[in-house]
């Protein structure tokens, strides 16, 4: 975790993380002061995941033509150039539908260019880290991307009510423009640098088929595409009609709950750090048992009443929730060898933006027709069947290279 270049990866993304946050939660204000308007709101995750969707689908292609350091980079430059356009193009606009229509533009390109910086960062880490250290460094990587994100959304809330949305965003231009010169300074040296000169369609489905080919990547990514669609009942909106329908308490109380289940990220991130090495020798064991305990605690979180123990189930949902999505992480990074890695993760990401914008969509109106119980108890169902695809090919599931690294 000492190595400069991956010392310059790890600072840049958590700058444009923070950046990120910073961004929606100024858009948001930005879009809610023109229009006065929550279903506005409502456009922001919709636009943002069919953006993202679009541009995982054609990752493939770019990141084969640019490379990954090169993508990354170009994708944050772009981030920082647009949003920079934005704000001297707002300051300048006058007319409101003309200043809504710029805000949902600027959204959806960043959205798009995020679609080829996630698989990107992905697959460079094992470029920059030993097979052996990947599950620490990835439990690493999620604590600060937990911690950004909690930082974000406190802080973006104080200075978007202190300093007003257009400074909250200068802000982050200045956030985004720093990532991009640590981005910059990365030095790897690529597997993938000979470009093969191969159809557009082949390389789109590089990672479909990689995905499919392998036992491993196969269960992941069933496992994944259930728990997009299950862990949609966390989202905060359903989050907020649970406190106030179920509950029976004030919005502070909403805030509480995210933030715990933030706590549980990062606790979780702690304890691979700690325990990397004893994880990583159990991994099929830790991946069943943690989608087990989000199973229980997703049901339970779903029948209970109380505020408090609304508060503990949500921290232990966080830490299991995370605990396997960091050892699927490590085993994907073990066994796909460094040029394939990005087209895996844009298949993956892809179908995710998919399905979660579908879930959404599908738990919102289940929420107001059968009651937003009911939706946390369809989810433990699901994650149940996530447990026994789990037992049933548990053996399939395990981390390539282990033993020779250790």
């Amino acid at each position: 975790m000492r190595s400069k270049h991956f010392y310059y990866l790890w600072l840049g993304q958590s700058l444009a993380n923070l950046g990120d946050v910073f961004y929606l939660v100024g858009l948001m204000a930005l879009l809610y002061r023109l229009t006065d308007a929550a279903v506005t709101i409502a456009f922001v995750p919709f636009l943002s995941t069919g953006s993202r969707f679009v541009s995982a689908t054609i990752a493939p292609i770019v990141l084969e033509w640019m490379g990954l350091k090169r993508c990354l980079v170009i994708s944050q430059t772009a981030k920082t150039l647009f949003l920079l356009a934005f704000l001297l193009t707002s300051i300048a606009l006058t007319d409101r539908i003309g200043s809504i229509a710029l805000a949902f533009l600027i959204l959806v390109l960043i959205s798009f260019l995020d679609g080829w910086a996630a698989p990107a960062r992905g697959a460079l880490v094992p470029l920059l880290i030993s097979k052996k250290k990947l599950l620490a460094v990835n439990s690493f990587l999620s604590l600060l991307d937990q911690c950004m994100a909690m930082l974000g959304w406190a802080l973006g809330g104080l200075l978007v009510v202190q300093i007003g949305s257009y400074k909250l965003l200068a802000l982050t231009l200045l956030l985004y423009a720093i990532s991009s010169i640590g981005m910059a300074l990365i030095k790897v040296n690529e597997a993938n640098a000979k470009k093969a000169n191969q159809p557009k369609w082949t390389l789109m489905k590089k990672g479909w088929l990689t995905v499919w080919r392998h036992p491993s990547l196969r269960i992941i990514f069933i496992i994944d595409s259930l728990s997009t669609v299950a862990d949609v009942v966390w989202i905060a909106a359903i989050i907020y009609i649970f406190v106030d329908k179920v509950l029976h308490v004030d919005a502070s109380w909403w805030g509480s709950i995210n933030f715990s289940f933030f706590a549980g990220l990062m606790l979780a991130s702690l304890c691979g750090m700690r325990w990397n090495r004893h994880i990583k020798h159990q991994a099929a064991f830790y991946a069943q048992f943690s989608s087990l305990l989000a199973c229980i605690f997703t049901f339970l979180f779903g029948i209970n009443s109380i505020p408090i123990m609304a508060l503990v189930l949500s921290l232990l949902y966080g830490l299991a929730v995370q605990l396997k999505a960091t050892i699927f992480l490590t085993i994907e990074q073990t066994c796909v060898p460094p040029k394939q890695l990005a087209n895996v993760f844009s298949a993956a990401d892809a179908v995710q933006s998919v399905l979660f914008a579908i879930g959404s969509l599908l738990i919102g109106m289940l929420a107001d027709w059968l009651g937003v119980r009911t939706v946390f108890i369809i989810s433990a169902f699901l994650l149940m069947l996530e447990c026994a695809i789990l037992f049933m090919r548990r053996k399939q599931l395990f981390m390539y290279g282990t033993r020779q690294d250790t």
